[in-house]
């Protein structure tokens, strides 16, 4: 029984699983434009490399920051902050799904 996990806990291996994709997601995708110089170039519908990265960042900034990271630490087990924030969580690890998925598209169009 030793091995379950709070709420706190789980919310925290998410923010960091998350946090850590959004990261190798802006690192892959600035580095793809840079190499090919492609910043204009659209990989998934409405996304350039430019706004996809653009886009990624400010989740980052906004979302993924240290001071929302502390703010889970901070918040008592079962409140409703936690709820709220899991949500929010699994919503930009989605979106960070659909980032991939588009760049795989792109990828395998290209071949």
């Amino acid at each position: 029984m030793g091995d379950t996990k709070t709420k706190k806990e789980q919310l925290i291996e998410r923010f960091d699983f998350a946090r850590k994709q959004g990261l190798d997601l802006i690192e892959e995708i600035n580095q793809y434009a840079k190499d090919n110089n492609c910043s204009e170039t659209h990989f998934m519908q409405g996304y350039t490399f430019k706004s996809g990265l653009e886009l990624l960042i400010q989740e980052r900034d906004l979302i993924f920051s240290n001071d929302n990271r502390n703010t889970v630490l901070d918040a008592t087990e079962n409140s409703n902050e936690l709820d709220f924030l899991t949500e929010k969580i699994e919503e930009q690890i989605n979106h960070h799904g659909e980032i991939r998925f588009g760049l795989n598209i792109y990828f395998k169009s290209l071949n």
